[in-house]
């Protein structure tokens, strides 16, 4: 290989990784579907390209947590905090807007993991201040007060704008009187993804959406529990669950 080559070589890798960090502080929606080359491999069921992005957001939520509690273990300075804070907003943006095509609802789970992950670094970095200044165990019991009730004001806040008690499923099989739907992950109605059994209703096929009734259960998330509607036009399984206007 000549030095020419090699030259030109390192040229297209340098303006590929500057592409590549430009791509990822700015990003911009994708037309194409994300791969989950490493992540498919831990996971051994089939999941929607939506679960996987969930989870994908999961997992980097909580790596940011266990290296923040990391850092502060080793009593690091603040300043390692805030820049662990930068990478991590960085992908969880770039995650987030380059993949808003392929969620089945995008703003609840942009808001709530901005938020969520804000609150934890304003937890963390508030913390590191009360270690520095606290005189007995008493400034660390109000400030996990304080801590707790800005997660449960969050809480509250976040199902008053976003929360919903129905969610939309994939009828997968009818037995009888009773049908084996498919849920997506779904943020807003507080419902874990999987197949769940409800009674059936008139005009079930097998590939049709329906609106599912969700009843919550404390420390278990909720659970669809009732079909309110049947939308006509089939779609197929484990696709999207967005229904079409046609309802029965």
């Amino acid at each position: 290989m000549s030095v020419e080559d090699i030259l030109y070589g390192i040229g297209e890798s340098v303006d590929s990784a500057i592409h590549g960090i430009i791509d990822f502080i700015n990003p911009s929606p994708s037309k194409e579907p994300p791969s989950f080359k490493y992540l498919s491999r831990l996971v051994k069921k089939r999941l929607t390209t939506h679960e996987y992005l969930s989870l994908k957001l999961q997992l980097a939520f909580l790596l940011y947590l266990i290296v923040n509690l990391g850092l502060l273990f080793i009593k690091a300075s603040p300043l390692w905090l805030v820049g662990v804070a930068v990478v991590y907003f960085l992908y969880l943006r770039y995650t987030l807007v380059r993949n808003r095509e392929f969620f089945v609802e995008h703003e609840p789970y942009r808001f709530f993991y901005y938020a969520i992950s804000a609150i934890s670094f304003a937890v963390f970095l508030g913390y590191l201040m009360i270690r520095r200044i606290a005189t007995s165990i008493y400034y660390y019991y109000a400030y996990l007060l304080v801590a707790f009730a800005v997660v449960m004001a969050f809480r509250w806040y976040f199902k008053q704008r976003y929360g919903r008690d129905y969610t939309y499923g994939i009828v997968e099989e009818i037995k009888g009187d009773v049908v084996r739907v498919f849920v997506h992950d779904d943020i807003a109605a507080n419902v874990k993804p999987g197949h769940y059994w409800v009674d059936a209703v008139e005009d079930l096929e097998i590939g049709r959406v329906v609106k599912l009734i969700v009843e919550d259960r404390k420390l278990k998330g909720a659970v669809p529990v009732k079909i309110i509607e049947v939308y006509l036009t089939d779609q197929s399984s484990q696709s999207s669950t967005e229904p079409n206007e046609e309802t029965e």
